[in-house]
């Protein structure tokens, strides 16, 4: 979605940034034109906001939610485009909505110049229909809808006023939970949200980021007979002059940096995770066909584990997943698993009732849990903001295990990622919000072995075998699914060419990416002519696994993520991750080391890195002499602070020295 589809749905459809300062039930009314040119001459352009595409000079929702949850909100808001990158962001907006929860309308939206004419948007430039994502997967889902609309003749100085009215059922049972942001890639000069509800079902509120926020409280009574009480509690959160978000390489998303609002009318983890159990318990029922299933899929089979794994394999090549918000979360009822196995796809709390219903068929309880993916969970208050659905099951400790359904190339079946991660596992009477065990980087390795042989005439070739567990392997099984093996081996070609000029590959294996019993493996072999520098009566060269040509994951953290000087904001990784490499180059006779690199120990925070070198002369190998060369390299937490990014920022500057060290060898007299 582009920064054009404006700051309100950014993050999903019921995320708006701001409210009216004025609290009233009735919609806000439209600027008159005179006001509006007004305000947007006074808001100022490039020479005020020099780093700025946009300007927004308002966003103001306003939420009323009554005794059984439902909710309808206003969003109003003008935005004032700056640079021609403005107008490209801003020029369409899109809102996602679900048909059977509720409605998404526009009351108002047009394009105002800045001699105070303005271009209404008519029903000719708004579209209602099926999102794109959705329709290319050849899925009809009619009722997921996305509502686009493109604001016409937008130029350098226009502005943009948008006013849209949602009404939406309860999203959890007799409960009003949502997040806020006051905050967006653009600067925001007024940002602000009004909450009004009943007195009898009080917020529970935290605001989360930098910002400084106003915060104001209070009753209104319109019905004498009502009491002190009041008939409305209403909450204004208000942000004024908010600095942009710098967006960053690789940084976390700007959901978790952005300053935002959590409010809830469940004021205890343990209560939501029962409602939402009540949700799901009843859709977690095995039918006959689910039964007779699981029969045939564990026949023959011993153990608990193996069932287990035959269950999670199957729904990984049988039920396709659906890998874009079908709608907002885990909070909307899921479907049945006989609904899931009829249409053979479904979003994450599809698969994840399916696989809890036909784990409970072979005696293993399991329960839905929700967790988010891309960025930290804000612990303070109980809220809905979960991106994805997934199964706990209890392990040999007594501990939550995890099983992602959704995972269709990953070998694993125990998820590696939610390390560290808030989780909420939906449990009969509720459960408290729990941290999933730490995963070392050990989980999430990958493993590059090096064979190789110097030759007299100065020539190298040798093999190199690359594998690995968790995330490290499923990431090469992706590239692998992606590509043709022409591709695949292209790919691998390019990464030996790189080593040394005139650098060949004389062969070239990979296990099938589609077989998810073994780990992926591929192996490639390589010549280079020429490769010793000749500096009589020494020569030299580099290991070269050392170089990090087969290493494409570190290629990416200490290439692009390692190119800022500093940070502001975290690093998401998704992941803990390590790397282990050793090689064996044998040295042909006449040759001794007369020098290596040194080693490099370090290890600061999270980030851990060992590099050696070794020499097995051949009276101890009893052939050649061998150069070793071992590295293990460790990232031990799936975000990194911009303090810890230092740390890695040394460790990447102190391998890159050893890479470009080189072994110095001497010809023997004679």
């Amino acid at each position: 979605m582009s920064a054009g589809r404006h700051l309100i749905l950014l993050f999903s459809v019921f995320v708006a940034a701001t409210a009216p300062a004025v609290p009233t039930a009735a919609a806000p009314e439209p600027l008159e034109l005179d006001e509006a040119a007004r305000i947007i001459g006074e808001a100022g352009g490039v020479e005020e906001h020099p780093d700025a595409n946009a300007v927004v000079i308002f966003d103001r929702t306003l939420v009323e939610f009554d005794e059984t949850g439902a909710f309808e909100q206003y969003s109003h808001s003008l935005t004032k485009v700056l640079t021609d990158e403005g107008v490209d962001d801003f020029a369409d907006h899109s809102a996602v909505y679900h048909q059977r929860y509720g409605t998404n309308e526009i009351l108002m939206a047009r394009v105002i110049k800045p001699d105070g004419s303005e271009i209404v948007v008519g029903d000719e430039l708004v579209t209602d229909g099926t999102p794109p994502s959705l329709s290319a997967m050849n899925i009809y889902e009619t009722d997921f809808r996305e509502k686009t609309i493109v604001f016409p003749n937008l130029e350098p100085g226009d502005a943009i006023e948008l006013l849209t009215h949602d009404d939406y059922e309860p999203l959890i049972e007799d409960a009003f939970a949502q997040t806020f942001y006051l905050q967006f890639s653009e600067p925001i000069l007024e940002s602000s949200v009004t909450i009004q509800g009943p007195p009898d079902m009080p917020l529970k509120h935290a605001v989360v980021g930098d910002v400084e926020v106003e915060f104001e409280e209070r009753s209104v009574v319109e019905d004498p007979d009502r009491g002190e009480g009041g008939d409305w509690t209403y909450y204004t959160w208000t942000a004024r002059d908010v600095p942009k978000i710098e967006r960053e390489i690789g940084m976390a998303p700007m959901a978790q940096i952005a300053t935002r609002v959590n409010v809830s009318t469940v004021h205890e983890w343990e209560e939501l995770s029962d409602k939402l159990w009540r949700m799901y318990d009843d859709k977690c029922i095995a039918d006959d066909q689910v039964r007779e299933l699981v029969a045939d899929l564990t026949e023959g089979l011993e153990t608990k584990e193996q069932k287990i794994r035959a269950i999670h394999y199957w729904i990984l090549e049988n039920v396709r997943y659906l890998g874009i918000g079908m709608d907002f979360g885990a909070f909307l009822e899921p479907h049945t698993p006989a609904y899931t196995l009829e249409k053979e796809y479904g979003i994450c709390r599809d698969k994840a009732v399916l696989m809890v219903a036909m784990l409970e068929q072979i005696g293993v309880p399991a329960w839905v849990t929700v967790i988010n993916v891309s960025k930290k969970t804000d612990p303070e208050v109980p809220n809905t903001s979960f991106e994805h659905g997934i199964v706990a099951i209890e392990g040999e400790n007594g501990e939550y295990v995890f099983i992602d359904p959704t995972q269709e190339t990953s070998r694993e079946v125990y998820a590696t990622y939610p390390g560290d991660r808030w989780v909420m596992v939906l449990r009969e009477g509720g459960e408290e919000l729990l941290k999933a065990p730490h995963y070392p980087p050990s989980r999430n390795s990958g493993m590059i072995v090096e064979k190789a042989e110097l030759s007299e005439d100065g020539s190298i070739s040798g093999t190199v075998t690359v594998t690995g567990n968790g995330m490290y392997e499923e990431i090469l099984r992706q590239i692998a699914r992606a590509t043709s093996p022409q591709q695949m081996k292209m790919m691998w070609e390019e990464s030996v060419q790189a080593l040394y000029p005139g650098a060949t590959m004389t062969s070239f294996d990979s296990s099938d990416p589609e077989d998810l019993s073994t780990p992926l493996t591929i192996t490639v072999g390589y010549a280079v002519d020429d490769y010793l520098l000749d500096a009589d009566p020494y020569v030299l060269f580099r290991v070269p696994s050392a170089t990090g040509a087969f290493d494409f994951m570190s290629q990416l953290l200490v290439g692009r993520l390692t190119s800022l000087p500093e940070r502001e904001h975290p690093v998401h990784l998704g992941i803990t991750i390590g790397l282990n490499e050793e090689a064996e180059i044998a040295i042909p006779e006449g040759l001794t080391v007369k020098s290596m690199p040194d080693p490099v120990t370090f290890e600061q925070g999270v980030v851990s890195l060992d590099l050696d070198y070794g020499y097995s002369p051949p009276a101890e190998t009893g052939g050649e002499g061998v150069v070793s060369y071992s590295k293990s390299f460790g990232v031990d937490s799936f975000q990194i602070s911009p303090e810890e990014y230092k740390n890695l920022r040394r460790a990447a500057r102190m391998a890159d020295r050893s890479i470009r060290g080189e072994i110095i060898l001497k010809r023997e007299e004679g």
